[in-house]
């Protein structure tokens, strides 16, 4: 039984079985944020809970991306809006809108304001290497369901001062957990910001997972120096990935953090798309935002961030599992790559804003 504390998952089909049974055991409102809500067994198994907890009376909100759906059946979305489900889409590609690349890249779930969900599994049947999280902290959810009404009514009028004021509540160290997000507001992202002084103020370890492994300057300077004042800093990122403009990109960085004393390693078993840090003993993040420029200033995301031993304990258990089926990069070998590698990681890399 769920008792309200922190719950991680590391398997698909273990965290859609919760989700699915959350969503059964509904008996006010459904609040759901997805970017790809896939019409394979894994969408419909969740959008046939859906309806029937609509037809049944609970309030039912669906919120998905227009790209990220975009090759989704449309028999999908008559099931939902059909049985009562409220329907609506993210950013739609039609008409054409101001910024395509904005795109809403979280993967939220809150019910009845008393349980959520949040990581980086979408609505789709792939084998996968994710996290996700089970929450119950009340102001967590009460933080999940204001980003969500912000984005279904799609109001944005003051969100940066709003974005500034509520980052001054929480800063890493301190005690608690919160839902921090990213508004995709081009200069500034309270996810970047929780980072780099996470990063900052290690003293004894950083440990990162994370599939699309793009820092900009700011953080990759962080990272090195953490490295050279002797914090363990390990790069856990995709070995095999779908998006291979992005691992060109992120080899780009390789040279410079080995040669500081970073240790990377890439995941070999399969697709790693998890996205979790743990630094020190306490503190920890997992969520949906990737270290990348989209991610940090373009995308709507959110990551959960907190000081809390115990679940920092099991992430870096799994970290410890991840990096045993990983390949470490070797400085020497990384350095024998021929020119023609080199010239494509530094070219995807100058355009790494776009991906």
């Amino acid at each position: 039984m769920f008792d309200g504390n922190l719950e991680f998952f590391f398997e698909g089909p273990t965290y859609y079985a919760a989700l699915d049974a959350a969503i059964q055991s509904a008996k006010r409102s459904i609040d759901l944020e997805m970017y790809i809500f896939a019409g394979d067994a894994v969408g419909r198994r969740i959008a046939v809970s859906l309806a029937k907890q609509a037809y049944a009376g609970v309030k039912v909100r669906v919120l998905y991306d227009s790209i990220g759906s975009q090759w989704t059946d449309t028999g999908l979305w008559s099931l939902l809006e059909e049985n009562g489900v409220e329907l609506q889409e993210y950013n739609p590609t039609f008409p054409w809108p101001k910024n395509l690349r904005r795109r809403n890249h979280r993967k939220v779930l809150v019910v009845d304001g008393q349980v959520g969900f949040l990581g980086g599994f979408n609505l789709m049947d792939v084998p996968w290497r994710d996290s996700g999280v089970r929450c119950g902290h009340p102001e967590v959810l009460a933080d999940l369901t204001q980003l969500f009404e912000l984005a279904w009514e799609r109001r944005n009028l003051r969100l940066r001062k709003m974005a500034r004021r509520h980052a001054r509540r929480w800063r890493p160290g301190s005690p608690g957990i919160h839902a921090v997000p990213s508004y995709g507001l081009r200069r500034f992202s309270r996810i970047r910001q929780h980072y780099l002084a996470a990063i900052q103020l290690a003293r004894r370890r950083i440990w990162i997972t994370n599939p699309y492994f793009v820092p900009d300057l700011g953080l990759l300077r962080a990272l090195r120096r953490a490295a050279r004042k002797g914090v363990e800093v390990k790069i856990l990122t995709a070995g095999l990935t779908d998006v291979r403009v992005a691992r060109w990109a992120s080899h780009a960085v390789y040279s410079r953090l080995l040669k500081s004393g970073v240790r990377i390693f890439e995941y070999q078993p399969q697709v790693l798309h998890a996205k979790h840090m743990v630094v020190d003993e306490a503190w920890f993040t997992l969520g949906t935002s990737n270290l990348d420029h989209l991610s940090f200033f373009q995308n709507l995301e959110v990551n959960l961030f907190g000081t809390d031993r115990s679940a920092a304990a099991v992430l870096a258990e799994q970290f410890e599992k991840d990096v045993v089926e990983s390949l470490e990069i070797n400085f020497t070998e990384w350095k024998k790559r021929s020119r023609w590698r080199k010239l494509r990681e530094k070219f995807f890399y100058a355009f790494r804003a776009w991906m």
